[in-house]
């Protein structure tokens, strides 16, 4: 998805995208990575509350804090609403992904959404190897106890994107990555409560004194549902297996084929549209805001960790 990303970029800023793709460029950009956003829904279970344990204490901690430091540090430099809203889902969510979701529920424009992916992915790949780093070479070993699970809880919440947590996780031991994903997992599942939120945020902020009209986005109404109806289907994968319907092949063709191909196609949409001169004319102020809220998630989520040691297995 990433790499989609930054190919649309490199091509839209090149060569130029010719006027008759424009429609279908639209179509991804928008109707497509709804699509994508609802289908998410479907594979991730909301069974998911009953197996993290104490470990969802680090996740609403990096949840809330993200959040709230965006769009005070961001409203502080003079940022939009949108543009903070997207750099705080980016990084208290899951990257990429909650971007995505959150973009077309606020209207952001495209130089808003493409600056708040560039920045998640710049320093969600300096947490991906930052992390085992200091976990395997640096006192901070020591200070979590040597608990892989605590090491699991400190990346789970502290890295953006889902891929980055498994990496990070896997580099110290494999074991690691899906006691990780548990945590990673929690964020993820509030994409749409989040979208929900600051869809109303920015709203009341556009309207001035609330007055604005508030649409309900029907993709994270959907992502919503779908999780309670993963969660339902999880609960019964004996019973529908045995007549004849594999639900864990379904979720695993879903999430390993299906979404990947689809999220791939909405971002070379979005890179697309986005324009250097365009994201240049906005400064340094987000990238810093970016940044800022990254270190502080971070931050949070390694003291959670070690506080959460003696509670870890």
């Amino acid at each position: 998805m990433l790499w989609a990303f930054v190919i649309g970029i490199i091509v839209t800023n090149t060569i130029g995208i010719r006027s008759v793709l424009k429609s279908g460029v639209g179509f991804c950009s928008g109707q497509l990575l709804k699509f994508g956003v609802a289908v998410l829904g479907f594979t991730t279970s909301a069974l998911i509350w009953t197996h993290v344990g104490v470990g969802v204490i680090a996740a609403f901690i990096v949840i809330t804090a993200a959040l709230s430091l965006s769009l005070w540090l961001g409203a502080k430099m003079g940022l939009s609403h949108r543009l903070a809203s997207l750099i705080g889902v980016g990084t208290a969510i899951c990257g990429a992904s909650a971007i995505a979701a959150l973009t077309p529920a606020i209207n952001a424009k495209e130089e808003e959404s493409g600056l708040a992916i560039s920045g998640i992915t710049l320093f969600g790949l300096v947490s991906m190897f930052l992390y085992p780093f200091l976990f395997l070479y640096t006192p901070v070993n020591g200070l979590l106890g040597g608990s892989l699970d605590a090491y699991a809880i400190w990346v789970g919440a502290g890295v953006h994107e889902t891929a980055q947590v498994i990496a990070a996780a896997s580099a110290v031991n494999a074991s690691v990555a899906q006691a990780a994903m548990l945590i990673k997992s929690v964020r993820i599942f509030m994409i749409g409560p989040v979208v929900f939120l600051l869809s109303w945020y920015c709203s009341r902020c556009e309207g001035g004194k609330g007055k604005a009209s508030f649409v309900v986005p029907l993709f994270a109404v959907a992502f919503t549902l779908g999780t309670l109806v993963c969660a339902l289907l999880d609960l019964n994968t004996a019973t529908l297996l045995s007549a004849g319907v594999d639900w864990v092949a379904i979720k695993t063709y879903l999430s390993g084929t299906i979404l990947p191909f689809t999220f791939a196609t909405a971002f070379a949409g979005v890179g697309s549209k986005v324009s250097f001169s365009s994201i240049l004319k906005l400064g340094a102020r987000p990238i810093l805001v970016a940044a800022t809220v990254a270190l502080t998630a971070g931050l949070l989520a390694f003291i959670t960790a070690v506080l959460l040691v003696p509670y870890v297995a």
